[in-house]
């Protein structure tokens, strides 16, 4: 199934899964900073790459939704 959405939309997503990004590696150090929470830490570090993998797709994605647009745009104008 292919899903489509909007410049806002992918804007909005990536958006937030920076923040994620940005809550899960802070949790992480504050975790790291007190003793026993070496679970927590590996947690809070595993929960990070995942969301910086999920922006790294959504953005090459995007990247390359960008470029298309861009090719259909010079095509057009050109057979104008």
């Amino acid at each position: 199934m292919k899903l489509e959405l909007t410049y806002d939309e992918v804007s909005t997503i990536v958006a937030a899964l920076l923040t994620k990004v940005t809550t899960a590696e802070s949790n992480a150090l504050k975790c790291a900073k007190l003793d026993g929470m070496d679970k927590d830490v590996e947690f809070w570090q595993e929960r990070a790459e995942i969301y910086k993998k999920v922006y790294k797709v959504v953005e090459a994605q995007f990247g390359q939704a960008c470029k298309e647009c861009e090719q259909a745009d010079a095509a057009l104008k050109e057979s104008e």
